[in-house]
């Protein structure tokens, strides 16, 4: 994911350098050069590789020291060491999100970053990301809010197409739908079995009809949070594939693949997820050139609740539904989801580097991001958002929708 969000900053305007920070001193000098070539004209950013591993502290704040912003792509379990390191720093934060846990803990460091001070956004990419941001977006149409429930499909297009996303898009899906899930119910958290309370949903052409069920998701540690004011009781996130994916996606964990548990063969550990993942990515190479990948994705965002109405604002009980459809990217021979999680990042990371969000501490999407200026630069990018309101009719009146 991180090779997009480097290629959208490198073809963004006012982004004056991009440094691609990798252990790997190759991936990290061959990643630069994939996006300078690809930038092209459109490009304004220099682009060049630095060789940092997140797991040394005095690197990290040495290189940190030369930078606006970290955009952290390197998983969950650098997000508390990077953000320290930046906190000391004073350099501004953000990430594509991690689990339940993880993001409480990395809320835990709020203080250290109004003490630096600098900003951290937490969780931006698709979803969390995204999603958070349409969540207070459809809440800022409610009095009162009782729910949020957050769905995201995913569909192939092309016919004949593999069905399997992306090596590294793969094993983050199955930590989505193999482990368990916090939902927030009734006003207190609770553990539920990964993809449990099933649902059948109609979303938005391409991706059609989904089965959803739930899955661990960042928003649920924050949105209780930050909609607490408006009275939330529930908040849902729910996750779900067209059949043909869902069906290798069964198959794999029915064989035990998705498993990160260790077996013996032949004397030597493997990681049965490893070596799928290893498998799938030796597949790809031997197809050689990139292939404009045909996909789509939606996220759903559902709030309920009281809005006022009439000349007398009574309150009667409302619906707001947040819809953005993500497409692959043809020119840049990207997956919807490589587009809707890179996106996100960019644009946080440059709303930090430009001061467009500058309150100190550590902060998530719906907190943090401004409504109207992020969805105009996801337009920008073709990904749309609308927003439709359903309520009681009030003379004839029946649904409202309107873009983002």
């Amino acid at each position: 994911m991180g090779r997009w969000v480097v290629r959208d900053l490198t073809e963004s305007d006012g982004v004056e350098e991009v440094a691609v920070a990798d252990a790997d001193s190759a991936s990290a000098f061959e990643t630069a050069g994939w996006a300078a070539v690809r930038a092209g004209a459109k490009g304004t950013a220099g682009v060049r590789g630095l060789v940092v591993d997140a797991t040394d502290g005095d690197a990290m704040r040495r290189a940190f020291e030369r930078v606006d912003v970290v955009c952290n792509c390197a998983g969950e379990a650098t997000n508390l060491e990077v953000m320290l390191a930046c906190a000391d720093t004073g350099t501004g934060y953000v990430d594509l999100g991690g689990g339940f846990q993880t993001t409480r803990d990395q809320l835990a460091l709020h203080h250290r970053f109004l003490s630096a001070p600098a900003t951290a956004v937490i969780g931006m990419g698709a979803s969390p990301g995204t999603s958070n941001v349409m969540a207070a977006l459809a809440a800022a149409e409610l009095e009162e809010v009782d729910s949020v429930a957050i769905s995201l499909g995913r569909a192939e297009l092309a016919a004949g197409s593999a069905t399997l996303p992306a090596p590294d898009e793969l094993s983050a899906l199955l930590d989505q739908v193999t482990g368990p899930a916090i939902t927030y119910s009734d006003g207190a958290f609770v553990e539920v079995p990964a993809m449990s309370g099933q649902e059948d949903l109609e979303l938005p052409e391409p991706v059609g009809s989904v089965r959803v069920g739930h899955s661990p998701h960042a928003a649920v540690a924050t949105l209780p949070l930050s909609l607490a004011s408006k009275g939330v009781r529930t908040v849902s996130c729910k996750l779900g594939f067209g059949r043909r994916l869902m069906d290798h996606m069964d198959l794999l964990m029915g064989l035990g693949l998705a498993s990160t548990r260790p077996l013996e063969l032949d004397g030597t550990p493997v990681v049965p997820r490893d070596l799928l993942v290893s498998c799938i990515r030796a597949a790809e190479e031997l197809r050689g050139a990139e292939a404009a990948p045909e996909d789509a994705m939606v996220i759903s965002v559902r709030a309920t609740g009281t809005r006022a109405e009439g000349r007398t604002g009574q309150r009667l009980p409302a619906e707001v539904v947040a819809e953005c459809v993500v497409r692959s990217h043809p020119r840049w021979l990207a997956t919807a989801g490589e587009v809707g999680g890179s996106a996100p990042a960019s644009i946080a990371a440059q709303y930090l580097a430009h001061k467009v969000v500058d309150a100190a501490g550590v902060l998530p999407p719906e907190q943090a991001i401004p409504l109207d200026p992020y969805f105009g630069e996801l337009a920008r990018r073709g990904v749309e958002v609308s927003l439709t309101t359903r309520r009681p009719a009030v003379g004839g009146r029946g649904p409202e929708r309107k873009p983002a």
